[in-house]
């Protein structure tokens, strides 16, 4: 099975794509996606590309989608909801099933606490995969995270495809 994670932001979105092989989870790309353009419809065409682009890639099977609900400025909310519904639109032109998680679900998932410090996710995805160092920006630890919290909630039978 594979599976894309996706990390939602403003002007950077990070992704990670993990597989399933035997008893190993295998990441076979990560990184982030900078969204330079300045106008905001421009930026969502961006995000189109690059996920169209990444599933072409990679073709997962499911996609996780850090799902966002509060935020401090509400120019920063709209946006990033804007980008989410282009995520989602892409998602179901493509018919992949797409999981939504709450930070603090994928916090409860991998850690088990769900008020866990961002920092605590990011050195587990680091010591899961083995990586030299946590994965920089943010954005891109935050997409491994969520991958692996989605594809743990497969597993462990708590999402079908039919969601």
């Amino acid at each position: 099975m594979i599976i894309l994670g996706i990390d939602p932001g403003t002007s950077r979105i990070g992704w990670a794509v993990l597989k399933t092989q035997k008893r190993n989870i295998l990441p076979l790309g990560y990184g982030c996606w900078q969204l330079q353009e300045k106008e905001q419809e421009k930026r969502l065409l961006r995000i189109s590309k690059n996920l169209t682009q990444t599933i072409k890639q990679y073709h997962p099977d499911y996609v996780a989608l850090e799902k966002v609900f509060f935020f401090k400025n509400a120019k920063t909310v709209m946006s990033i909801s804007e980008a989410t519904g282009v995520i989602a639109l892409v998602t179901q032109k493509q018919k992949l099933p797409c999981l939504r998680l709450t930070p603090l679900e994928i916090k409860q998932n991998l850690i088990g606490y769900g008020r866990a410090e961002k920092k605590d996710v990011q050195k587990l995805v680091q010591l899961i995969f083995s990586l030299k160092e946590i994965p920089k920006p943010d954005d891109t630890a935050d997409a491994l995270a969520v991958a692996l919290a989605g594809l743990n909630k497969i597993q462990n039978g708590h999402f079908q495809k039919n969601n």
